[in-house]
């Protein structure tokens, strides 16, 4: 028993010399590691960066294509993706609705031209209607109106003609009763004249008491009564010739009346005729809009249109136009907390997420503009102003080689500095303390 706890304290005697060793080795490493890693963040230099995300876009802006009426949907031929070339046709509407009221209108204008060319005639009182060559081989309607219209013109023309005949017959016979009543008048102012000699002889026999006061009194009123004739056949005349007068004024007015309601019936029809102008082009413009083209040279993106009969409202979105043929751009979104530590011109470096890190390098880029105003996003709420990076001239031919597309994202990096590594385990605490002190 004695000579087993004697060699256990000899084994002890002989570990503790070495576990000293050992503790004090690991003590001097963790004291250097320490005090070199102290020393190195104390001392070693890092640069300091902003890191922004970024997406790839167009210098130019993205075209939206939309339509000023809408229409119902005829037609889809692109997809999202598609390149098209400016002019292209990419949508068209159903033309049914713009061809019909464009030949309403069209119909109603070929009938009022019609009209205004025969009160053309009445206005000026012409023989015949002068349609042009223009208006006659516009189409069988145009042809069928002119002779509808001509028909019409001749029928009121005969009509007036029948009217001025019937009164120009009955001045002949008011002429002729003039003539009658004139022939009669004569005879009898023979006969007052012979019943004057007569009444004046008979009176000088009554003053003689040659013949009797009655002879006398009767040979007086023949002698009235011829005088009364005479001028009742004198008053028949002139309410003749009277008549002949108003005669004549009705045959004028006749004229006048077909003057006057021709040229109220041509201002009504040149009226409507300068509004259905109005609307005939309004409706043609609609119709050359049923084709909806592609406003310039770029990839089709952000379809809503999918629907072959679907309805679009006047100003709705159909598409936007990416354009292909602009230059590409860097467009990134920096934090407010960040925007004092960038300003235009201070460079940037680029790297394309989208493309294989080892094989793609990264580029320099500068930075080109800022927002003046923060812009916030509605979904998320996030704040950021809006920045542009261009790649520099050196690398510009290299990042074009990388077939970049709008869209694609990328990570920017902009120094902003130099600061030692215990700086940035410190700040958190610095900052936080510096608030705590702050509090009250």
């Amino acid at each position: 028993m004695t000579t087993a706890k004697q060699k256990s304290s000899d084994d002890r005697q002989l570990l503790e010399p070495q576990i000293r060793r050992r503790l004090l080795a690991g003590l001097l490493l963790t004291t250097a590691l320490v005090g070199g890693l102290g020393g190195w963040s104390a001392f070693a230099s890092i640069a300091s960066a902003v890191v922004a995300p970024g997406i790839v876009v167009v210098e130019g802006s993205d075209k939206k294509v939309q339509h000023p009426t809408g229409g119902v949907i005829g037609e889809i031929l692109v997809k999202n993706g598609a390149l098209v070339k400016a002019g292209d046709v990419i949508v068209r509407l159903d033309p049914t609705q713009a061809r019909a009221a464009l030949g309403i209108v069209t119909s109603e204008l070929t009938q009022l031209e019609g009209r205004q060319a025969r009160l053309h005639a009445e206005r000026d009182q012409t023989d015949r209607i002068d349609f042009s060559e223009r208006y006659l081989s516009r189409s069988d309607d145009a042809r069928a109106i002119a002779e509808s219209e001509r028909r019409l013109f001749d029928a009121r023309r005969k009509s007036i003609a029948g009217q001025k005949s019937q009164l120009q017959e009955r001045i002949g016979q008011l002429r002729k009763e003039i003539e009658g009543l004139r022939a009669q008048l004569t005879a009898k102012g023979t006969e007052v004249s012979l019943m004057a000699d007569e009444s004046e002889r008979v009176e000088g026999m009554r003053a003689k008491n040659l013949v009797p006061v009655t002879r006398a009194l009767s040979s007086e009123r023949d002698l009235t009564r011829l005088k009364g004739e005479h001028g009742m056949l004198t008053s028949n005349i002139a309410r003749a010739e009277g008549q002949i007068s108003e005669i004549g004024v009705q045959i004028l007015t006749l004229d006048q009346s077909m003057l006057t309601d021709a040229m109220k019936e041509l201002r009504d029809v040149e009226a409507r005729l300068s509004e259905l102008a109005e609307r005939r082009n309004a409706a043609q413009d609609q119709l050359n809009r049923i084709e909806i083209k592609a406003p310039r040279t770029g990839i089709v993106h952000e379809m809503q249109v999918h629907t072959i009969g679907g309805v679009i409202g006047p100003g709705e979105t159909l598409m936007t136009i990416v354009p292909s043929e602009e230059k590409l751009a860097i467009e990134i979104r920096l934090a407010p907390t960040d925007r004092d530590q960038v300003q235009i011109g201070q460079k940037a470096y680029l790297r394309f997420s989208a493309f294989n890190q080892r094989t793609t390098p990264e580029f320099a880029g500068e930075i080109t503009g800022i927002a003046a105003e923060l812009t916030r996003e509605p979904q998320t709420g996030v704040s950021y102003y809006t920045a542009h990076v261009a790649v520099t001239e050196a690398q510009r031919e290299e990042a074009m080689n990388l077939k970049l597309v709008p869209g694609m994202p990328v990570e920017t990096f902009m120094e902003t500095g130099q600061r030692t590594a215990i700086s940035y385990f410190m700040k958190p605490f610095t900052d936080q303390m510096a608030r705590a002190f702050k509090e009250e």
